[in-house]
């Protein structure tokens, strides 16, 4: 039985694992799920992406990917982490689009209920072009679209890594204010003794 280790990428869903699997069934053997190109622990941003672009793709760029397997493990998160994902993915899509020159399709909206990061992932491929009509012309499904697409990925892996804010330093008068003691606040100032005057009811 192939393991992660001996398995190669291929396009397409699979029954089991073998010695072809795709980005995402790889994911799901490396995190210990059950087998599926669908694996619980991935964001569905990165996963809708990497399955695309995993069955799309030709074979020998299709094995740089091998990595972002092991890279989307434990990904998912918060839904407003998956929001900030989409719109990278979106944002990166439409820069492809306009420098083709080419008219832009409908942009597709962040993630919500009634619409699944799929069509994000659909944006994305088309983005990069016809890929049989048109591969002989410059920038579409080129080395330089797939290095720009996995660098891509890689910002939306690691926007998930962020460390925690700092808390801002407290200003200088109140660090001092702190340092200081505190008066008892029992004490009072006999200066200040009979200064208030009772009011006649």
């Amino acid at each position: 039985m192939a393991t992660y280790q001996t398995a190669r990428l291929g396009p397409g869903r699979h029954d089991g694992p073998g010695a072809v699997v795709c980005i995402m069934e790889l994911a799901a053997m490396l995190s210990g799920e059950r087998f599926s190109d669908h694996p619980i622990s991935v964001c569905p941003v990165v996963g809708s992406l990497m399955r695309a672009y995993n069955d799309n793709i030709d074979d020998r760029r299709r094995q740089d990917l091998y990595r972002y397997a092991a890279e989307a493990v434990f990904t998912r998160r918060d839904f407003s982490l998956q929001r900030r994902r989409a719109q990278l993915a979106i944002a990166w899509a439409r820069d492809r689009y306009a420098a083709r020159g080419g008219l832009l399709r409908r942009i597709p909206a962040t993630p919500s209920p009634d619409n699944g990061p799929n069509e994000i992932a659909y944006y994305v491929m088309g983005s990069l072009g016809r890929r049989r009509r048109f591969r002989n012309r410059p920038g579409w499904w080129s080395d330089e679209a797939h290095a720009g697409l996995m660098a891509m990925v890689d910002e939306m892996v690691a926007l998930g890594t962020e460390p925690e804010p700092e808390p801002a330093p407290a200003p200088a008068e109140l660090a001092q204010a702190t340092a200081q003691p505190l008066s008892d606040p029992l004490v009072v100032d006999d200066s200040l003794r009979g200064e208030l005057v009772e009011q006649p009811a």
